[in-house]
């Protein structure tokens, strides 16, 4: 199966992922730590100065404007993007 078919059925929200009785405090604990880790990987991969990896930095700064205050959405964007592209 391919990721993008995988993710497909795959919610924007990790809300489903969780019982309906979780309290919200523990849901927005769980979206805010999903989104902080997120956003720490991108931000390593963005201070990166490796020249042949200048291609995908590109990308990604595009997947995070496309998704702005959502960078768990923009990593997973990017992720499938790498995986389609094939490698030089």
């Amino acid at each position: 199966m391919s990721a993008e078919r995988m993710f497909q059925s795959v919610p924007s929200d990790p809300d489903p992922w969780m019982a309906e009785d979780t309290p919200s405090e523990i849901r927005e604990f769980a979206i805010e730590s999903l989104r902080w880790q997120a956003q720490e990987i991108i931000d390593e991969v963005l201070c990166s100065r490796e020249p042949g990896e200048e291609l995908a930095r590109a990308r990604l700064r595009r997947c995070v404007a496309k998704h702005p205050g959502r960078p768990e959405r923009a990593l997973l964007e990017q992720l499938m993007i790498n995986r389609e592209e094939p490698r030089i």
